[in-house]
């Protein structure tokens, strides 16, 4: 694992590692030129560039933390680099950072072209809504805890069904349906997902066919629920990396 010395912090560290992975002659660099380049992309970005960098088989990660005890805890984004693609690269890895308390925009959704066409083709159309009641009912029976954020999901995004397969951008694109009632049964594994992260996971439907469940929190984030979890970032960019096949970032196991 590479990184500038971490007493360094974050502002130093960025050019530090840049001249580390810079593209040199193949038989000089450390490391792919993609990589060089993405490292520069993603220190340019607002969000990653106030983090501290470092380099583990390949991939540039980021953390909260200056100390490299507290890098393996940080649930942050790891970035592969993708020719011709490093500055949405890291566009997608800052979307996916939580950052609680953070203003975000309000307005029109503008979903990218690929995934308006999905949703579309599923049956999601703007001003969608559906009729939550029955699903909270009986979930709530069910033994879950609802919440604001999920009855907004579910009430522009429940009961679709996308079926897609193929290539995505750093995961295979997985089918899933938005049918939350798939969950029933499986209260006490989301409440106990829940308390690992301190946060209220509702059902909001399935992943890959029943392989995993699909969960949302209070502030919007989406999560795989299985016997671990993984996080595909806060909506709207999570519809984002769930359908363009973003892979989701694994939540540090409890100790």
């Amino acid at each position: 694992m590479d990184s500038a010395p971490a007493s360094l912090g974050h502002t130093a560290a960025w050019p530090k590692l840049l001249e580390t992975y810079r593209p040199r002659p193949a038989d000089e660099q450390q490391g792919p030129p993609s990589l060089g380049r993405l490292i520069e992309a993603a220190g340019r970005n607002t969000t990653l560039g106030a983090m501290y960098p470092w380099v583990s088989m390949q991939q540039l990660s980021v953390s909260t933390e200056d100390k490299w005890e507290e890098w393996g805890h940080a649930p942050l984004p790891a970035m592969f680099a993708r020719p011709d693609g490093y500055e949405v690269a890291a566009a997608f890895a800052a979307g996916l950072v939580r950052t609680d308390g953070a203003v975000r925009p309000e307005g029109p959704r503008a979903w990218s072209s690929e995934v308006e066409r999905v949703l579309r083709e599923a049956g999601w159309r703007p001003g969608r809504a559906v009729d939550t009641t029955g699903w909270k009912k009986q979930l709530e029976q069910d033994g879950f805890r609802s919440h604001a954020a999920a009855e907004d999901f579910l009430g522009e995004f429940g009961e679709l069904v996308v079926g897609h397969g193929g290539a995505g951008i750093t995961r295979a694109r997985e089918p899933f349906d938005l049918d939350p009632l798939l969950a029933l049964g499986e209260a006490e594994r989301f409440d106990e997902r829940s308390e690992e992260i301190g946060h209220r996971l509702f059902s909001v439907g399935e992943l890959a066919g029943g392989h995993a469940f699909l969960g949302l929190d209070e502030d919007g984030e989406l999560y795989v629920v299985d016997d671990w979890l993984a996080r595909f970032g806060r909506m709207p960019e999570a519809m984002e990396n769930l359908v363009l096949g973003i892979m989701p970032v694994r939540m540090p196991e409890p100790e």
